[in-house]
Formats: C-alpha cells, structure tokens, sequence
C-alpha cells in the first residue's frame, strides 16, 4: 500500500510541476479560463452525485483529477505574492497552525467526523461535501478509492513549489534533477512530506493535520538547502509570530 501511494504522489507530484509551468508561462485570462472549466466540472460531479447514484470509481477518479488540477492553478497563482524565499517562512507557519487549530477546534473537526461517519456506515446516501474536496485514490486490495488528503493540503504543496520556481529555485528531491528542471519526475520536498504524514496516520490510526508535516520538512529544506536564515527580515519574523497568532485567535472565537 505505502509503495502505491508513493508511486501515486510521485506522478501526481511531476504533473502538478506541469501545470505549474503552464500557469507561470501563460497569461492571465487562458488561466482563467481553465480555472472556470475546473469549478464548473466539480459543480458538474457534485451536482450528479447529489441526485443519482454514481459510479464511485469513476467518479472519484474524475473529481480527484479536476481537484490536483485545480489546486495545482490554485496554489501557483497565489504564489506570485511571494518575492523573497523568506518570506515562505510567516506563509507556512500560518498554515500549519491554521491546519492543526481546523483539526483541534474548526471546520475540519466536523469534516473528518462527517466523512468518517460516511464511510464506517457502508457509504449509504449522498456523500457528504467533504468527499468531493479530499484527493483519493484507488488501492489494491480495496473495493472503493481511499481518502488520502484534502485538495488545501495539495494547493499547499503547489504554492511552495511555485514560489520557489519563480525564484529560480528548487525543491525537488530526485538526484541529478535539480538544474535539468524539464525532465518529467518531479518530487517536491513538501510531496515526500505529505507521504510521511500520511504513513505515520496510517501507522498509528490517528488523523494528523498533513500541513503540518508539510511545513517542517519544507523549512527544514529552506534552512539546510537554502539557507533561508540568512536572509530572514524582521518582517519575517514579525509575521511568523503575528499571522499565526491571529489565526488561534480567530478560529478559538468561532
């Protein structure tokens, strides 16, 4: 099982580097346009499932491609907010807290009760929302495709990604790769972290929030790879203090 999902995050890891690149090299409005295609194919699944029964496998497989291709365009358009690699810093501190409060006290709290509800009760009725924003996939020896993340947890992967390529760096682990960046394997570090949480989750049956083991392999990278520290300023410093503050705050008083 860990080998397929590693295969899995493998490819879906070197096809989302394509879209990235497509995004970058492209104008405003052909990614609009493509946006406007992905948000009406999930309304299209949604809606169906909603309704009528559906074929699961299919389904799912279809509506796990749109969500990496949208979160893909996603993740690479809010990267061009990023011009300096410390700035990264503030950006994923507060999206591990923001992930880690969600789990604790927040809307993913409800999620993962809704969807594991769903799926201990055989799948009966219409599937939650949930379901149609988490990226599954099909393992041998399963009869359904499997939840394996939320589509955030991805558009996350594609951000650091982006930021990075659009400062003409990166965070791909494959050897011999890192300058022959049109090669087709990509494997970002933030993909192999994801593969761990998801590991460990699966070792120990608790739902861990991705992000956060996203965030402390990619600084990890930033520091040991890129020497991000050197280049830290106070504004970093101040808003990797500040940001995720606010964001206990906020979610403490929903």
């Amino acid at each position: 099982m860990f080998l397929f999902v590693a295969m899995y995050l493998l490819l879906a890891s070197s096809l989302t580097y394509r879209i990235i690149k497509f995004v970058l090299l492209n104008d405003r409005a052909e990614v609009f346009k493509y946006s406007a295609v992905a948000l009406f194919l999930f309304l299209l699944i949604y809606g169906y499932a909603r309704i009528y029964d559906y074929a699961a496998v299919l389904i799912a497989g279809l509506s796990t491609a749109n969500l990496l291709f949208a979160a893909g365009i996603a993740g690479t358009v809010l990267s061009s907010a990023i011009k300096r690699t410390g700035e990264l810093v503030p950006v994923c501190l507060t999206a591990a807290t923001a992930d880690l409060m969600s789990v604790i006290k927040g809307p993913t709290k409800g999620m993962i009760e809704d969807i594991s509800a769903y799926y201990e009760q055989g799948m009966i009725g219409p599937p939650p929302f949930v379901d149609f924003i988490v990226v599954k996939a099909g393992i041998p020896g399963y009869d359904v495709p499997l939840p394996l993340f939320g589509v955030t947890d991805w558009v996350l992967v594609a951000l650091l990604s982006a930021s990075l390529l659009r400062l003409n760096k990166t965070d791909n682990l494959l050897p011999g790769v890192r300058q022959a960046q049109e090669r087709f394997l990509y494997l970002p570090v933030s993909a192999f972290a994801l593969f761990t949480g998801l590991v460990t989750a699966q070792i120990t049956g608790l739902f861990l929030p991705a992000m956060v083991f996203i965030v402390l392999f990619f600084l990890a990278y930033l520091v040991i790879k890129l020497k991000v520290h050197r280049e830290l300023e106070r504004s970093d410093v101040l808003f990797s203090f500040l940001f995720p503050s606010c964001v206990v705050v906020v979610i403490l008083l929903i």
